[in-house]
């Protein structure tokens, strides 16, 4: 009896350690490709080759050149279409979390699954079409001048949605690579982080309450396609907070409507891989968090610029 536990616990033991062996073995086939991912991403940011990168340029000396009071934000929203744009950054930070093991995770598996989601936001066709949002804020400041890109006008957006009209940088709003909920008694604020606060300087100081947001913003690509992979996991653990406080506060009387109980409409002329992230955006409710997030510690701290296939006014 004692012979047949003794091969028992040999085979368990056996059988652990292949499977920490297949582990680490994936985990560095992973770590190869997201490095090699990112390169790319950078090496086409670097070499002009995206599309929506260009346009951001074009638009922003285009509109400097008709409203030279908005160069100041212009100049800082050019930089959007470089290696400085937060969101390369961001998978740059995560990438770099795992490989120096930066950031507690509880197993190799959600390593895995967090390159592989890098992965995703790396591919050039994606990050092309999330670079969208800033084309858009700059169309919209154009009053009508620039058209959007890869997404309706304006106006129809507003309408098929029932949106309200948050103004200028709308798009950016709830976008933590952008600014951060503020919380106090009154709900959460959104705070503009500190280049992009030209938002609230020189557009009369809008104020976006969370609660109010949540259930009448439009379409942005970030939180209708691509939030589940340009979101890191701390990020993510900070918006299932705040909208947990949101349901505690206004959740009553059916008061509170959370950003993500449905998508918005607006997309047009995406990419194949962009329309996978679409379709799988909104597959669970907003406030539920996958197991990663939910156990998150962090050991750090915690050319015709008015007409294309995809393009539309931005009234």
């Amino acid at each position: 009896m004692r012979e047949k536990y003794r091969t028992y616990l040999i085979l368990v033991l056996v059988g652990f350690l292949a499977a920490c062996s297949s582990g680490g073995a994936q985990l560095e086939g992973e770590l190869v490709s997201t490095e090699k991912r990112i390169k790319e991403l950078g090496d086409a940011i670097d070499g002009g080759s995206l599309r929506n990168a260009y346009m951001i340029k074009q638009y922003a000396q285009v509109l400097s050149q008709s409203r030279p009071e908005l160069a100041p934000l212009l100049t800082e929203l050019s930089k959007e279409a470089t290696r400085s744009n937060p969101l390369f950054q961001s998978l740059t930070s995560r990438y770099s979390a795992v490989r120096n093991e930066t950031e507690a995770f509880d197993s190799w598996v959600e390593k895995v699954e967090e390159l592989q989601l890098i992965q995703s936001a790396a591919d050039t066709e994606s990050f092309n079409d999330a670079l969208s949002d800033t084309v858009n804020v700059i169309a919209d400041l154009s009053q009508g001048e620039l058209a959007r890109v890869n997404a309706v006008s304006k106006k129809t957006e507003l309408q098929s949605n029932d949106a309200k009209d948050y103004g200028a940088g709308s798009q950016y709003v709830g976008n933590p690579h952008y600014g951060h909920w503020s919380h106090g008694s009154g709900g959460s604020l959104w705070a503009w982080y500190g280049q992009y606060h030209f938002f609230s300087s020189m557009f009369g100081g809008n104020r976006y309450y969370y609660n109010d947001w949540a259930g009448r913003r439009g379409y942005s690509y970030y939180h209708d396609v691509g939030r589940g992979s340009y979101t890191s996991r701390s990020q993510r653990a900070s918006q299932n907070d705040v909208d947990r406080r949101a349901r505690k506060q206004f959740g009553s009387g059916n008061r509170y409507k959370s950003p993500y109980s449905k998508t918005r409409s607006g997309a047009t002329g995406m990419s194949k891989s962009s329309l996978a992230k679409q379709k799988s955006a909104f597959k669970s409710p907003y406030s539920k968090t996958t197991a990663s997030t939910s156990k998150f510690q962090s050991s750090t701290r915690n050319s015709g610029f008015r007409t294309s296939r995809s393009s539309s006014r931005g009234k």
